[in-house]
């Protein structure tokens, strides 16, 4: 039977008392395998142990945008390091732009990702990128203008749009460089038909799923903390919106996830 991938969550970030509970509820889901994904250097090695206690559970190393230093080498000498020698750790990220917290200029956020995509390159492992608007109308595509012109550059789509959040437009050009796109639970929310349009005219072969949880939810638990037991729902939307069966968008999302990472 195929069984639901949730390739992008932060188990750790949830008190240490109510993780195995929340593992039980997401097996019992169906959920089989899950992604415990590193946002900065200091989570790296503690996911990493965490993952290596369950044979269903993988880790990343990487940093994210709004988790930089002053020490750029001296950071990527460490996510390399992590990463080189590490079956667990099965990507480079959480990675990428971010314009709505903007905590860094943007020229540092770019030679951070440049970096770390390179290290993905080198150690052939998929890079997980984050790219979240700014808060202004329009930042929104500065932002994935801003990425795409960056992985033009760098030549690189072995990575996955994590929450991918853009229009249609910037999903084809993502599509065409190479990337595949990560949807959450926010597909389910009802005032996001634009974001289900999107989810309709990208391949089922270029789809992942995840829940970011504990950040983010679905429709129906908006107010509440997202876990991987919500897997099934947005499995159930993307299989809404395409017009195929669950079972047979679960089968191809399982595919895409397990060769994406190797897992």
């Amino acid at each position: 039977m195929p069984y639901l991938i949730d390739t992008h969550a932060h188990i750790s970030h949830f008190p240490a008392e109510e993780q195995k509970a929340i593992l039980d509820r997401a097996r019992e889901a169906g959920v089989k395998k899950l992604i415990n994904v590193a946002c900065d250097l200091d989570q790296i090695a503690p996911h990493l142990a965490f993952a290596k206690t369950d044979d269903h559970i993988w880790s990343s190393a990487g940093v994210h945008p709004t988790s930089l230093n002053e020490d750029l080498e001296g950071s990527m000498k460490m996510v390399r390091d992590a990463a080189k020698n590490e079956e667990k750790i099965v990507a480079i990220g959480e990675i990428g732009l971010d314009y709505y917290h903007d905590k860094f200029p943007h020229e540092m956020q770019d030679a951070w990702l440049t970096k770390q995509l390179e290290i993905a390159s080198e150690l052939n492992l998929p890079a997980i990128i984050h790219c979240r608007a700014g808060k202004n109308p329009g930042e929104n595509e500065s932002a994935f203008i801003d990425l795409i012109h960056i992985l033009e550059r760098e030549v690189f789509s072995n990575a996955v749009i994590h929450c991918f959040s853009g229009n249609q437009v910037e999903a084809q050009k993502l599509l065409d460089l190479g990337l595949m796109l990560s949807f959450t639970g926010i597909t389910t929310y009802e005032s996001n038909e634009n974001l289900r349009e999107v989810v309709g005219m990208v391949p089922l072969d270029r789809i992942m799923l995840e829940t970011d949880c504990p950040y983010l939810t679905i429709e129906g638990k908006r107010g509440q903390a997202g876990e991987p037991a919500f897997m099934p729902e947005i499995a159930k939307c993307i299989a809404s919106v395409k017009g195929l069966a669950e079972t047979e968008v679960i089968e191809q999302i399982q595919r895409n996830t397990e060769s994406f990472f190797n897992i």
